[in-house]
């Protein structure tokens, strides 16, 4: 008696959890996606939805850790190059690149953007009042007096000059 064959395509052998930890060790290790699906022969844009699909909070850490393990490139590339001008612009483009791609990694980690939210209520009694030689906070109170105005409790979360 003939076995019947399977109908459809056949799964994939890289797709199992094991493929995926490796993977994210690899990763974690500082190598790229890209070089682990050439090394290996996967397609790399099947690899990535897959990974963002089933594993997406260790996909993510993983790439966190490769951030991390930039940084001690970075420390290791300064501490480790020669006074000559040459080795010292190599190692400047070493430490930029790597510092870009940490950024784009870890953002809330590496990124050189601030984000700044503020929400909340906030009260008080007449004007406020700050040191005179304090011009930032001075900047401050002259918007809450502008949008809560003195005497007034508003909520800042639903407060939007215009």
């Amino acid at each position: 008696m003939k076995k019947a064959k399977a109908k459809g395509r056949p799964k994939a052998k890289w797709k199992s959890k094991a493929a995926a930890e490796r993977i994210f060790s690899r990763i974690s290790n500082g190598e790229s996606l890209r070089a682990i699906c050439r090394a290996e022969g996967w397609p790399l844009t099947t690899v990535d939805v897959w990974l963002n699909t089933e594993f997406s909070e260790q996909y993510t850490q993983a790439r966190e850790a490769r951030a991390d393990y930039f940084f001690d490139e970075i420390m290791e590339i300064a501490d480790g190059v020669d006074a000559d001008k040459d080795a010292v612009a190599r190692a400047k483009l070493r430490i930029d690149t790597r510092k870009f791609a940490m950024a784009r990694m870890a953002p809330k980690k590496y990124s050189d953007n601030v984000n700044l939210t503020m929400e909340g209520t906030v009260k008080h009694n007449g004007k406020v009042e700050f040191a005179p030689n304090d011009c930032a906070i001075q900047g401050i109170a002259e918007i809450l007096n502008t949008v809560v105005g003195p005497g007034e409790d508003k909520d800042m979360a639903n407060t939007r000059q215009k």
